[in-house]
């Protein structure tokens, strides 16, 4: 299958249970180079102990994007009931740098006269209730996999409500230095976008455990995160928005957490 990223994330929303009330996001299982027909682990989690499951997620949206086209992979998922998270392989499909998109699915809500109700406003006012706001949540992760220094398809949005893309190439992201950010909502540079992140080995156990804490994005979108010697490792970097939309027939406030996961190994 050989779509055009943009709209196969378009045309890819799907909707199922809601695991909002702690973090979600994925990380890759292996600290290593992949080469073609290569197994590559990617972890999904569900906590509020970073990089430390407490749940297993349900299974969501798995894309695997190379030369900016979506390549036809089978996906292995099976519940580590002993590591808490939704481990997921595939066979990598060429030895160049890869994205993996992991989505937690759209998850809408209803205020209602009779309560909260969980579906999309058009089904909840079939149902002949008064629907006073719609909500809509939804998390996207996204995961570099073999970056290069020479590829410049890291810093391409991908078209996400809102999406962290790396100004720094996460092949040059290296220990006792710097990297950049730029946060966008719905393609457009977010300023004060509060930016946390962490490695797998910061405490993790700390319900806090944040590397960097509530950074801010400035006017133009970026943010500039200082990564410790000591922290050769698979980071995540995380970032929230919420706010009420206008003139939208399908929900009225929508709510979005991107993450972006890479390893430092320099």
């Amino acid at each position: 299958m050989k779509k055009n990223i943009f709209m196969f994330i378009v045309l890819n929303v799907f909707l199922s249970g809601a695991l909002s009330a702690h973090e979600w996001f994925g990380a890759i299982g292996d600290v290593k180079d992949y080469k073609a027909g290569d197994t590559v682990p990617v972890y999904s989690y569900s906590t509020h102990h970073l990089i430390a499951g407490e749940w297993i997620p349900r299974p969501g949206g798995f894309y695997v994007l190379q030369n900016n086209t979506l390549n036809d992979v089978k996906i292995t998922t099976v519940p580590d009931q002993a590591l808490n998270v939704l481990a997921q392989s595939f066979t990598l499909p060429g030895g160049a740098p890869c994205l993996v998109l992991l989505n937690s699915t759209a998850r809408f809500s209803n205020v209602t006269t009779s309560g909260n109700k969980e579906a999309t406003k058009a089904t909840v006012k079939a149902l002949g209730l008064t629907v006073t706001k719609t909500y809509i949540s939804e998390d996207w992760c996204k995961i570099y996999i073999n970056p290069a220094s020479q590829d410049a398809s890291f810093a391409r949005p991908l078209g996400l409500p809102l999406e962290i893309t790396p100004v720094t190439n996460p092949a040059d992201i290296a220990a006792g230095k710097s990297a950049v950010f730029k946060v966008l909502l719905h393609g457009q540079s977010l300023g004060g976008a509060v930016i946390s992140a962490t490695y797998r080995n910061y405490n993790p156990k700390d319900r806090d455990a944040w590397a960097v804490k509530d950074a801010k994005t400035d006017a133009a979108g970026l943010v500039t995160i200082n990564i410790p010697n000591t922290a050769k490792d698979i980071w995540i970097v995380k970032t929230s928005y919420s706010g009420d939309v206008k003139n939208n027939p399908v929900y009225d406030a929508e709510s979005y957490n991107s993450w972006v996961s890479f390893t430092v190994t320099k």
